[in-house]
Order: C-alpha cells, then sequence, then structure tokens
C-alpha cells in the first residue's frame, strides 16, 4: 500500500524561529513514517521546505518539501500554505492508497479535503481554540470550515481530549485513539533502573524546568535520597540559568545536564530512570510522555498535558499539579507496579502499532 502524510510542521519554533535541524529522523512524523514502512507500505511525506535538514540526508521514505507562500501572515511554523501542494495533490493523491493529515486547522489539510476524498484520516492533536486574535480564526474555521469543508472526512483523536473537542464540529471522530508513535526498536523497557529521575525538554520558559530542579532539591536533602541522581536532556535558552540555580541550590553533584541528545543516545538514561518529570504551563501531546511510557518509564506531570488522564487511569504514574518531593517519594515506592503498567501499555504506542490503528480505521 502507498502512503502520504501530510505534516508542513516537523519541528517546534521557539518565539516564530525555525532552526533547521540536521536531519528529521528524530522527529515524531518521521517516527509514524517508519511505523507504515515495518508494516511493508510505502511512504511519502509532504513537508514545509522552511524544515528542510541542513545537511543532505538519505530518509527511508520520499520527502518532497513545498515553501510557504505570504510568510509574513500565514506563518510557516503556525499555518503555513504551501505553494504548489494543492497541485501536486491533484495530479498524485490518485496514486496513494491512504492519506493522513496532521490538523484540521491546517491549510494543507483543507486541500487535502477538497481533493482526496474518503481515503483523507485528519490527525488531530488540538483540544481547544488557538488563542491568536482572541481565537476569532479558530472559532472560524471549525465552526465553519471543517462541518462544510471537511464533513466527510475522518478525524483520529490524538487523546480523550482532543476526541471531545473535535466532536463538537464533526460527526466523523473516530472512537480509536492514535497518540504520537514511538520507534520501539530503539526505545523499550529494561527491568533495571538507576536512582534517578530524568527530564526530556526544551530548556525554555513555559516548561517550568526551575520548579522540577526545586522539588528534586528537596527530595535528596531527605534522609535516605542523598544519592538521586536527576538527568536533564535538551538545551535552550534557560539553561544557563538553570545551572545558575543548580550551583545556588548547591546539588551540582545531582544534577547533570547532558544537552540535546539523539534518540539512540536517550534511548538508556530514559529506561533507567525511576521517571519522567513534567511541569509544563502549555503542551498538548507530548511525545517524551509516549516514549517514557514505551521506555517501561513511569511519568509524574501535572494535567496540562493531554495524555494526563491516560496516565492516571492506567497506572502510569502520577497526575498533579503543582507536584512536589512527596509524589517523587511516591514514585520510588511504586516504581515496580507503575513499570509493569508502562511495559503493558507501551505496546499500544508503538510507531507500528499506531500506523497500524490507522489503518484499521481507514478500513485498508
Amino acid at each position: 500500500m502507498k502512503v502520504l502524510i501530510i505534516n508542513c510542521i516537523l519541528s517546534t519554533a521557539e518565539k516564530g524561529v525555525i532552526t533547521p535541524k540536521e536531519s528529521i529522523q528524530d522527529c515524531m512524523i518521521s517516527t509514524l513514517a517508519r511505523g507504515f514502512m515495518e508494516l511493508g507500505h510505502q511512504v511519502t511525506l509532504l513537508a514545509s521546505q522552511e524544515f528542510k535538514p541542513t545537511r543532505d540526508e538519505d530518509t527511508p521514505f520520499e520527502v518532497v518539501y513545498f515553501k510557504s507562500r505570504l510568510p509574513r501572515v500565514f506563518k510557516p511554523d503556525l499555518l503555513p500554505w504551501p505553494r504548489g501542494m494543492y497541485r501536486w495533490l491533484k495530479n498524485h493523491h490518485a496514486g496513494y492508497d491512504l492519506i493522513v493529515a496532521s490538523e484540521s486547522f491546517q491549510i494543507p489539510s483543507l486541500m487535502a479535503a477538497r481533493v482526496c476524498g474518503p481515503k483523507l484520516l485528519i490527525w488531530q492533536e488540538m483540544v481547544r481554540h488557538q488563542r491568536l486574535m482572541f481565537k476569532l480564526p479558530s472559532k472560524f474555521w471549525y465552526n465553519v470550515m471543517v462541518p462544510l469543508m471537511m464533513r466527510d472526512v475522518t478525524i483520529v483523536p490524538r487523546s480523550e481530549p482532543a476526541k471531545a473537542f473535535m466532536s463538537r464540529y464533526s460527526n466523523h471522530v473516530s472512537d480509536t485513539i492514535v497518540d504520537h508513535g514511538t520507534d520501539a526498536s530503539v526505545l523499550y523497557p529494561s527491568e533495571e533502573h538507576d536512582r534517578a529521575f530524568i527530564v526530556v525538554s526544551r530548556l525554555v520558559p513555559g516548561k517550568n524546568i526551575d520548579k522540577i530542579i526545586n522539588a528534586f532539591s528537596r527530595l535528596i536533602s531527605l534522609e535516605g535520597y542523598h544519592d538521586y541522581r536527576l538527568d536533564i536532556i535538551g538545551d535552550g535558552n534557560q539553561r544557563q540559568g538553570l545551572e545558575s540555580l543548580v550551583a545556588r541550590l548547591g546539588i551540582q553533584d545531582n544534577v547533570v545536564f547532558h544537552g540535546f541528545l539523539s534518540h539512540e543516545q536517550l534511548a538508556a538514561p530514559l529506561r533507567q530512570s525511576l521517571a519522567l518529570l513534567v511541569a509544563t504551563s502549555n503542551d498538548l501531546n507530548m511525545l517524551t510522555i509516549g516514549e517514557a511510557i514505551c521506555s517501561g518509564t513511569p511519568v509524574l506531570t501535572n494535567t496540562v498535558p493531554s495524555t494526563a488522564s491516560f496516565i492516571a487511569a492506567n497506572g502510569l504514574g502520577v497526575v498533579r499539579d503543582n507536584w512536589d518531593e512527596n509524589d517523587l517519594i511516591r514514585i520510588i515506592n511504586n516504581y515496580d507496579k507503575m513499570h509493569d503498567a508502562c511495559v503493558r501499555e507501551g505496546q499500544e504506542l508503538t510507531n507500528v502499532a499506531c500506523a497500524r490503528k490507522m489503518i484499521q480505521i481507514a478500513g485498508k
């Protein structure tokens, strides 16, 4: 089977600035593409030229890039208008058996809805209206464009909140949830763990890494917890300030800043950690949460991520706003049970499992 994936935005831009990476192999949509390929299918990915990697690479699937039209208005990191994509879809869509487009509120998804017919699935992550311009563009799109222009398209939610949100605007929302897929050939569980917690995040405002560091500092001040370690994976404009915080707290021997790591480099410390720590102020489906669960690693998070209810319902960690050192101790004391639950549920979060679910939803 030939599968077409439309996902123009390949990575998160910081304050509207797109910084192309050397490779797109670690991005979420590439992982999904490899899931389809593991099942024996051919894959083509359509993406924005602005996210093209800085070096030539041989991807295992075809990638077609489109330069964005009117980028000052239709910002490539938010609402790209890919020049020539509509014509490309008109000329090529008949050669594909399944087409997956990311997000309802995207111009490429609208193009695909007008051209590709019933073989199109729209994979929905958003769970609320975007705040831009007092939510007016978002409300217009979901109340007018989705019911009129996408009325026959199947919407595949990535979480229960996404399902509830889209059910207000579409009568064709799948009951099956398809989360971000994780590459199980790289990220898999271990029966061994260190006395360590892990953060995998961009070190930027809104991720609240300082709150995590402070909670961890209080933990290791307690008797019996002095030797625990916090591994911080990722980089960003707050790194220097966070390193200064660690120094002021006098916990340099317990906190390690690793910088950015590829999935291959991240895999071992992630599966050997007691928990992934999350204190974000504004995230939806966090790819790292699925990666942790597939690695057998419980998650300690607030209620902000849209997968928080899934974690709580399945015993995959602890969900509590403003969590503290007592919740870290709760993870330590209940690690074995939570780890077993992650191993069990993680099998359904792999990229192959997610690709298989999409194929089943499409009736292929």
